[in-house]
């Protein structure tokens, strides 16, 4: 029977190669909800897509390229982070900086898929990647300002 808790937020970004520098929080803004709510938008389209049943092998790199040209990731290899875990709302946004072993196709929910979101230091863009009905969808967004 299994018996253990599912992991943290924390915990998961971590079992995905990435480095913790701390908690950022949700302020300033934008929240970690007003992204979700942002990647769920009637209007939303992927940049990219592939099948939830594919070989997950070349996600990190297919997110990498994006989250680069977007701009979500600093130069210095940092970004904010969120993803599908236990209390991740309430935790908000993590500065995660990207390491050698990183593969963002481990941030997943407790489904076993893909769910996460990386946003710029500054706010104003998204990277993630998140479950649709039968695919995976990179999504690439601006955000508008903290209220």
């Amino acid at each position: 029977m299994h018996t253990s808790e599912p992991p943290t937020v924390l915990g998961l970004i971590r079992s995905a190669g990435l480095a913790v520098d701390g908690v950022h929080g949700n302020t300033p803004g934008p929240s970690v909800e007003t992204a979700w709510r942002a990647m769920a938008g009637f209007t939303v389209e992927p940049g990219a897509t592939f099948p939830l049943a594919a070989d997950r092998r070349g996600v990190h790199d297919l997110w990498l390229a994006h989250a680069r040209r977007s701009g979500v990731i600093a130069g210095d290899g940092t970004f904010l982070v969120t993803a599908v875990a236990l209390r991740s709302a309430d935790t908000g946004w993590i500065r995660a900086r990207l390491t050698d072993t990183a593969d963002v196709a481990r941030l997943v929910d407790d489904q076993q898929r893909i769910e996460f979101i990386a946003r710029s230091a500054s706010g104003d863009r998204i990277c993630g990647i998140t479950a649709e009905e039968y695919d995976y969808w990179l999504i690439t967004l601006p955000l508008p300002p903290a209220q």
